[in-house]
């Protein structure tokens, strides 16, 4: 009795050394297959359920929020377009280093009659 629980560990031990090496011949897609079939399904759940244990106060400050972030998302554009436009003028404004006449090294760089903006600064410059 002894003799046959002794084999049997033993082959139980072999079994799982062989399912291990196994498992390691397989490759990763194959494992991955696998593990996507093990999953289970979840159910779709629907807004009623969703909420169901919102308090009215909850349910007020869930409004609020979805009411501001629709008027974030509509002024969103409007807000990039300025922020556009007063970088355009600092660049602007920058583009005409030529014609304030700083130092003398603007002058030896810059022509007497060049007055360099952004339309003609490649134009002038080649």
């Amino acid at each position: 009795m002894v003799h046959s629980e002794s084999n049997q560990a033993m082959y139980t031990k072999e079994t799982a050394e062989e399912k291990l090496i196994e498992s390691e011949k397989t490759s990763f897609w194959q494992r991955l297959r696998t593990r996507k079939q093990d999953r289970t399904l979840t159910e779709a759940v629907n807004i009623r359920n969703l909420f169901r244990y919102a308090t009215f106060l909850e349910l007020v400050y869930i409004l609020l929020a979805t009411i501001a972030s629709v008027i974030f998302g509509i002024c969103l554009p409007f807000g990039l377009i300025i922020f556009g436009d007063t970088v355009d003028s600092f660049n602007d404004r920058a583009a005409h280093l030529c014609s304030l006449n700083l130092t003398s090294l603007t002058e030896k760089i810059c022509p007497s009659n060049v007055t360099l903006t952004t339309i003609n600064f490649y134009s002038t410059i080649s």
